[in-house]
């Protein structure tokens, strides 16, 4: 009987197809930005300020302006690919109703010097009606954390672009820093087979500009 881990990427393969998009987080828009970090031991953030690239999106991809796991993701320098998704007790996926009415989270910790280190990023405040892509504000500011315990190690600020443009997928199992792990092992190990499957069974991205 075949192990979890190996049932994810044929399974990720399959939904990618499906759907020719990702398997989750279909729809999207790209943004370009700034990360302004820290130091601290904790995780090799950039220090000072780095321009960034990223994709705001939508885990499942429910229309419109309907409530979904909302996914931060951006490329620092490296390139290191960090994944966040608005979350629950660190640890739980949440549906949220706007783009700035929960926090983002890694869900999965890093792993670095056997210490377990999560990241997250707190949206600044904003009147926003939905979750629609077409409701994205022209700026987005968040400020950096990491953990436990919680402290501020930095900030970003997302300018999201009309359309959700053919770049490449980011993705956190192939882009990392030397020395940071993902953690659990077995978490990771299915982490890295549902990205595989996911790239390999969709087209490449189209450029889609932004839905009600």
């Amino acid at each position: 009987m075949p192990a979890v881990p190996d049932l994810v990427e044929p399974a990720f393969r399959a939904l990618a197809g499906v759907r020719d998009a990702k398997a989750f987080h279909p729809r999207g828009r790209w943004f370009e930005g700034t990360v302004t970090a820290t130091f601290d031991p904790g995780l090799p953030l950039p220090v000072g300020v780095v321009e960034v690239s990223g994709r705001l999106s939508k885990g499942v991809g429910t229309p419109g302006g309907l409530p979904d796991v909302l996914g931060l993701a951006f490329r620092l320098p490296g390139p290191w690919d960090v994944l966040l998704s608005t979350c629950f007790a660190r640890v739980l996926p949440r549906p949220a109703r706007t783009w700035t009415s929960a926090r983002y989270g890694t869900i999965t910790p890093f792993r670095r010097h056997d210490r377990l280190v999560w990241l997250a990023a707190v949206p600044d405040p904003a009147r926003l009606r939905s979750a629609a892509l077409a409701d994205l504000p022209a700026e987005l500011g968040f400020r950096l954390e990491i953990g436990p315990p919680w402290r501020p190690i930095g900030r970003l600020v997302a300018r999201p672009l009309d359309v959700d443009r053919d770049l490449p997928a980011l993705d956190p199992v192939l882009n990392r820093p030397p020395g940071l792990d993902l953690a659990p092992d077995f978490l990771a190990r299915a982490r890295e087979r549902a990205y595989r499957g996911s790239r390999r069974g969709r087209s490449p991205d189209p450029v889609t500009a932004p839905d009600a």
